[in-house]
């Protein structure tokens, strides 16, 4: 169980609430491990922040061999230098 100062985000004069909103996607909820309170930083006032850890899977990712897009074969320069030849 967590302390108290750690999961209070809003502080009014005696009022105290959790409220954790942390916006992400769907899927992404698998890879959130731990959500906590960071006491005596306020982002704005009276709200304190909320720090969230996750946890990714890193591929390496292979590199594609690069491919040129432009074609020089058929181009009208080399139809132009072939036809000045002739």
């Amino acid at each position: 169980m967590k302390q108290k100062s750690k999961l209070v985000t809003y502080v009014a004069g005696f009022s105290k609430s959790t409220v954790d909103y942390i916006m992400i996607r769907q899927g992404d909820k698998v890879k959130v491990h731990n959500v906590q309170v960071i006491p005596n930083e306020e982002c704005v006032p009276k709200h304190k922040l909320l720090v969230m850890d996750m946890r990714f899977n890193t591929t390496k990712r292979q590199q594609k061999k690069f491919e040129p897009r432009v074609h020089y074969g058929n181009s009208r320069r080399d139809r132009i230098v072939k036809n000045i030849k002739e």
